[in-house]
């Protein structure tokens, strides 16, 4: 297979989740078709780029384990704390993370969500302060007791992509 359709297909992946978390960002929501593309695109990719049967059954266990999880947290945390959308996308990144990578797909996951998260918070912060300042209002009471929406979505793209590159693709980009 010539190398530029071989990078085509590898670039299918960071694309697809790079979409989603710019769709979250814009919109707060992961739609079930971008999921479910994420998810689909797996197996014509792997088959093209000759993964072994083996590591793809890997891939697919981990994405079942993920998946059970996240359904899990989606079911249990109260009050819309954990986004289906998110527990969708988690799912959807997962069959394309080496088994043994899903661990720092987690953490990556959670250390650049972490990092959004303070982002975001220092953002709107700013916004309220200068919006306290302008209207003659000295307390930032508004500023503490914000809660942050975070488009979750660019730390689980964030967590997928490191992870891809460090699975079984990565031997791939060489």
């Amino acid at each position: 297979m010539p190398q530029t359709i071989q990078m085509a297909l590898l670039a299918i992946f960071p694309a697809l989740v790079l979409y989603a978390a710019l769709n979250d960002f814009r919109h707060y929501r992961i739609p079930n078709k971008l999921n479910l593309a994420i998810f689909a695109s797996f197996f014509p990719v792997a088959l093209l780029l000759g993964m072994p049967w083996e590591v793809m059954l890997w891939h697919v266990i981990g994405f079942a384990v993920v998946f059970g999880a996240m359904f899990a947290l989606f079911m249990l945390l109260p009050g819309g704390k954990f986004g289906g959308g998110d527990a969708k996308m988690i799912s959807a990144v997962a069959i394309w993370i080496d088994w043994h990578m899903l661990p720092t797909f987690i953490v990556m996951m959670l250390l650049a969500g972490g990092v959004l998260a303070v982002v975001m918070w220092l953002w709107r912060a700013l916004q309220i302060e200068y919006g306290v300042w302008m209207n003659g209002d000295t307390t930032l009471r508004k500023v503490m007791s914000y809660q942050v929406k975070l488009p979750y979505g660019a730390a689980i793209a964030a967590g997928g992509i490191f992870a891809y590159t460090q699975s079984w693709w990565g031997t791939l980009l060489g």
